[in-house]
């Protein structure tokens, strides 16, 4: 299912895959894509797309930047945490810079599988589509590993939370110290 462009505001949810750019006229908006694989094209870059969900979730993409680096480790291209229910949070990785207007941004259970393309990188989602991106494999797998990595990272601090009252220390657990 494909729909026109969509005039309200958009916000990254649970069910949301991918966000795409798509250049229309010189102009870039994105597509939203679900994990049921409808999609609808949104009049934002995908930057502002991720930038007004993490503002209505009550953060901004900055504080979710800093929460990645405390958890990871200073990097570029680092996922970040849009919202979290119930312990369960909602991670977005970026492929490319994420201020740049050609950045995909896939939801951390949505990517199934990749493999190497002429052009880069096929990425397959959960729902049996394909998406080509222009990153190597080796970038993917290191996205995919960061976003898991953060994703471990906010479930223990959720489960000290809930067990102890308090959250325990912000040392990254990306170090070299990774398993003392």
């Amino acid at each position: 299912m494909f729909n026109k462009k969509d005039e309200k505001p958009f916000l990254v949810t649970f069910d949301t895959a991918v966000l795409q750019p798509v250049v229309i006229n010189n102009k870039v908006f994105t597509k939203a894509i679900s994990h049921s694989g409808e999609s609808k094209i949104i009049g934002k870059k995908p930057y502002d797309v991720v930038r007004y969900s993490c503002s209505h979730y009550g953060s901004t993409i900055q504080q979710s930047t800093k929460l990645s680096k405390e958890a990871i480790g200073n990097y570029l291209k680092l996922p970040i945490l849009i919202a979290h229910d119930f312990g369960s949070p909602c991670i977005l990785i970026p492929i490319l810079s994420p201020k740049s207007d050609l950045n995909v941004w896939f939801s951390l259970r949505a990517i199934e599988s990749f493999y190497p393309s002429e052009d880069g990188s096929t990425i397959v989602l959960s729902n049996g589509q394909t998406i080509q991106v222009p990153s190597s494999p080796q970038t993917i797998s290191r996205q995919v590993g960061f976003a898991n990595i953060l994703n471990m990272h906010l479930l223990r601090r959720m489960s000290y939370l809930v067990n102890n009252g308090f959250p325990p220390s912000r040392r990254p657990l990306f170090q070299k110290d990774l398993f003392s």
